[in-house]
């Protein structure tokens, strides 16, 4: 069987463009895209499918998204750098770069279109799952949801890490990853109660997570990093982050002595008193007792067991 072509970098106005439509935009993607202005049609597309919604990352020219209305799902579309407008049915849709608006690709010719070149990014979810955790949901088809806020920020993280990893999840670690996307979408959307209380407690503390993770492998190397300097960054207390880490079943200092020592393979060959400072441990017999409890043995019996001695 042949696989569709995902992306596209040519001439709109010959076969190959008029090909590229038919087997991938109408066939798999249920959405033909009409190429806006003149000259060349550069599109990028990237899938990601998760248990419980579909992810698509484009990024190229200009062009119009328009439903064929054989999609019952509600998606949610942002374009960080690039207006969006068009219409859904008789709603029309003016959203600026940046900010957030849910699509109804059931509406035959309903249309959302980049203006300008840039990113594209939607979120596929079923209508009935969403409807029952906002109700409000289909209220807000076509308008612009503020893009400038925490949870919308927490949600486009999220989503890039999410489209990245996908595919090397397994699949408990997929359908968790799936859930709290899906719960940080509620709460940017609006949900009320407990519905939005639940999805805070998984979505958001999730997403809160990843974050400070991603932060903390971004400075892995700087003799900088602490807790100190993570809460002011995030505007949390030092211990809230390690709360975070411990509800995840494992220790701040843990996980950043963990990969330093993954992603840093020459300090097996330091001394012992040398890596607990580097990790940022003030105190080398507390460092020993947090080693043992992460790995199962003392950093003295894992060197022993590679043939290293201090």
């Amino acid at each position: 069987m042949i696989q569709p072509q995902l992306s596209f970098d040519g001439d709109p106005n010959g076969q190959a463009y008029e090909r590229w439509r038919e087997q991938f935009c109408r066939q798999v993607a249920d959405v033909d895209f009409v190429p806006i202005g003149e000259g060349r049609v550069h599109r990028t597309i990237s899938p990601a499918i998760l248990p419980r919604l579909r992810l698509s990352a484009s990024f190229g020219t200009p062009i119009s998204f328009v439903s064929l209305g054989t999609n019952d799902e509600l998606v949610i579309t942002v374009s960080p750098n690039s207006a969006l407008s068009g219409a859904m049915g008789r709603r029309p849709l003016e959203v600026a770069a940046g900010d957030v608006t849910i699509g109804d690709p059931s509406i035959k010719g309903a249309h959302i279109t980049q203006t300008t070149h840039g990113d594209f990014r939607t979120t596929l979810l079923p209508r009935k799952a969403l409807l029952r955790a906002c109700p409000n949901a289909e209220d807000l088809i076509a308008q612009s949801i503020p893009g400038a806020n925490p949870i919308t920020a927490m949600y486009l993280r999220y989503y890039d890490l999410a489209h990245t990893y996908a595919d090397k999840l397994a699949p408990a670690e997929l359908d968790a990853v799936s859930q709290h996307l899906f719960d940080l979408s509620v709460l940017m959307i609006g949900a009320r109660g407990d519905v939005a209380e639940q999805a805070r407690m998984r979505g958001l503390a999730a997403a809160r997570l990843e974050t400070l993770k991603s932060d903390i492998l971004a400075q892995l190397d700087s003799p900088a990093l602490s807790l100190t300097v993570l809460s002011a960054a995030h505007r949390i207390s030092p211990r809230t982050i390690q709360l975070m880490f411990e509800q995840a079943g494992i220790t701040y200092s843990g996980f950043v002595l963990e990969q330093r020592l993954l992603r840093n393979p020459n300090l097996r060959t330091r001394k012992i008193i040398e890596i607990a400072h580097l990790a940022g441990f003030h105190d080398v017999s507390y460092f020993h007792r947090a080693f043992r409890r992460r790995f199962g043995r003392t950093p003295d019996d894992v060197r022993m067991l590679s043939g290293e001695m201090d």
